[in-house]
């Protein structure tokens, strides 16, 4: 019970001091809530927060993920990726020198990403792509987890569930009043989440993550058993 305890402070003071990062008093307001409540947060602490490996954040947004982990005790590299030029900004304004190795790209993730090896976290940003793209993302993605690495992918499945629609509605809505960038909607099927990562080098899991809401979230867990590469230059010595 006292760990417990403990674990929920550390987590709501997590959640104040990030949401102190920004200045719009909306946007603490939006930061501490969706910190609090989104429980995506606080796993993905409980499955890298230990790890020594560096984290690729692949659609950062404001770079919450980042400051969360910052602010839990996590110090390994952290680079955030996204296309929306804005909040790629809008993190580097709240982050302004506070953070070691704590790095935010505006970068268009259905291109060529960089050279990394290590955890990789994909939230609530594979739907903006194609299905093709969506593909191909994923497979650059897989192929940077480095072994005993994981990759962290949430997002709503296309199920037709009164969930799914909750979701789609939520996220047209944040593309109305341009929170979210406005582009077509492409909401995954679960099959082709799991189809980019081959079971002879990956365990897979998945399991709700949306917490108290009405959303689909769902949060898939994948972590690398083996490299075929290692093992190709194993075989060659």
């Amino acid at each position: 019970m006292e760990n417990s305890r403990a674990a929920v402070s550390a987590h709501e003071q997590a959640c104040l001091r990030v949401a102190s990062l920004f200045p719009e008093r909306w946007l603490r307001h939006y930061v501490r809530n969706k910190l609090r409540f989104d429980p995506v947060f606080a796993a993905a602490y409980d499955l890298l927060g230990n790890s020594s490996e560096p984290i690729l954040d692949v659609g950062c947004g404001v770079g919450l993920l980042g400051f969360y982990l910052r602010e839990r005790g996590f110090r390994q590299p952290i680079t955030g990726l996204d296309l929306d030029g804005r909040k790629v900004r809008r993190g580097r304004e709240a982050a302004n020198g506070r953070y070691d190795h704590l790095h935010f790209v505006e970068q268009d993730v259905s291109t060529e990403l960089p050279s990394f090896r290590g955890n990789v976290a994909l939230f609530d940003a594979l739907h903006y792509l194609d299905p093709a793209k969506q593909a191909a993302l994923l497979s650059q993605l897989a192929a940077r987890v480095a072994l005993g690495g994981m990759l962290l992918l949430r997002d709503c499945p296309r199920d037709g569930s009164a969930r799914f629609w909750v979701t789609y509605l939520g996220e047209i809505f944040a593309q109305t009043i341009s929170w979210n960038v406005g582009v077509p909607l492409h909401f995954p099927q679960r099959d082709s989440i799991f189809d980019a990562f081959s079971p002879s080098e990956f365990t897979s899991e998945d399991k709700p993550a949306w917490g108290g809401g009405p959303f689909n979230n769902r949060l898939y867990i994948f972590c690398r058993t083996t490299d075929p590469c290692l093992e190709g230059r194993s075989r060659k010595a």
